[in-house]
C-alpha cells in the first residue's frame, strides 16, 4: 500500500521516528508533521525526518492518515479538533501507551462518519524529543492495534498498512486486555525504576557514591531517565492497572524479604529461581 500523505501530529521521539521511518519507505508522497515547537519542527524539516511542517492542525486536512503522538492526556482533545476541522476520508490513529479511556473517550467525541483506530508501537527509549528520533526504531518491533466493535474496518486495514511499511508486526488487542497487560509489563517496570533510584539517595553522604554504581543498577534503571512528565501521565491515565501491578510487585518484594529474614535458604532459592524462568520464557 502506498500513501499519498501521512501527518504526524506531535514530532518527539515516537512521531519523529516514525515519521522518518514513513519517509524513508519510498511509499509516502508526503509527510507532514505538526508541532507547536518551532524548534522540533525545524529541526524535523533540516533533518528530513518530514517533507513540510506547520503549528497549525488544520493543514493535515487532505491526509490519507493522521497520526496523534503527543502525549497521552492531549490525544482526546486533539483527536477531537481534528474530527471538526473537515477531514475527509481520513483515518485518524495514535500512539498512546494507554488505550482504554483514550479509545472510549475518542469514540464519545467523534461523529460516526470519522473513523479511528487505537494503536500502541512496542518501542521507545528512555531519551525524549524529535533530536533522538531514529528511523529503524519500529523494525522488527511489535505495534498493538485495539480496534472496537465501532471500529471500520478499512481504517483498520490502513493503519494496519502504515505500521507494516516501517517494519512493525501488528497484533491486535483489545483495550481493556492492553492496558492491563502493559500496566505489568511497562507501566510497572518504570515505576519500579524510579522507585528504586530513589531508593538510592537515603542520606546526603550517598550521594557521593553513586558513581559507584555497576553494569546491573545502571543496566536495570535505565528507563528512570524517561520524561516524568510523560511517564505520570501514562501512570494516571492506567492508575487501576499500576496500583494492581504495583501491589503485586510489593507481594513478590516481601517473599523474598522474609526468605531473607528467616535465612530460609530453600524458600529464597525458589523465589530466585522462578524469576530466571520467567526471564528465559520471555526471551
Amino acid at each position: 500500500m502506498h500513501f499519498k500523505k501521512v501527518a504526524v501530529v506531535g514530532i518527539g521521539l515516537i512521531g519523529g521516528s516514525l515519521a522518518w521511518a514513513l519517509r524513508k519507505s519510498g511509499r509516502v508522497g508526503e509527510v507532514f508533521g505538526v508541532d507547536v515547537d518551532e524548534r522540533a519542527l525545524s529541526y524535523a524539516i533540516d533533518k528530513g525526518i518530514v517533507d513540510r511542517g506547520s503549528n497549525k492542525i488544520d493543514e493535515v486536512r487532505d491526509s490519507e492518515v493522521v497520526v496523534v503522538a503527543t502525549h497521552v492526556r492531549f490525544i482526546p482533545e486533539i483527536v477531537s479538533s481534528l474530527s471538526c476541522i473537515g477531514l475527509k476520508d481520513t483515518v485518524l490513529t495514535d500512539v498512546g501507551s494507554v488505550k482504554e479511556s483514550i479509545v472510549k473517550e475518542v469514540e464519545r467525541r467523534l461523529p460516526s462518519d470519522v473513523y479511528f483506530v487505537g494503536g500502541h508501537p512496542i518501542a521507545g527509549t528512555e531519551n525524549s524529543g524529535v533530536w533522538f528520533s531514529d528511523f529503524a526504531l519500529f523494525k522488527n518491533k511489535r505495534c498493538v492495534l485495539t480496534p472496537t466493535e465501532r471500529t471500520h474496518m478499512r481504517a483498520l486495514e490502513i493503519v494496519t498498512a502504515m505500521w507494516e511499511i516501517v517494519g512493525a508486526e501488528v497484533f491486535i488487542m483489545d483495550p481493556k486486555t492492553h492496558d492491563r497487560v502493559f500496566g505489568f509489563l511497562s507501566h510497572l517496570p518504570h515505576v519500579v525504576a524510579y522507585a528504586l533510584l530513589n531508593s538510592t539517595e537515603l542520606d546526603e553522604d550517598s550521594r557521593n557514591f553513586v558513581g559507584f554504581a555497576g553494569g546491573g543498577l545502571r543496566d536495570y534503571t535505565r528507563i528512570g531517565a524517561s520524561s516524568p512528565d510523560m511517564w505520570s501521565d501514562i501512570f494516571l491515565a492506567n492508575k487501576e492497572n499500576v496500583l494492581l501491578a504495583i501491589h503485586r510487585f510489593k507481594e513478590a518484594l516481601e517473599r523474598i524479604e522474609v526468605a531473607i529474614k528467616k535465612e530460609d535458604e530453600k524458600e529464597l532459592k525458589s523465589e530466585l529461581g522462578k524469576a530466571v524462568g520467567v526471564k528465559r520464557r520471555m526471551e
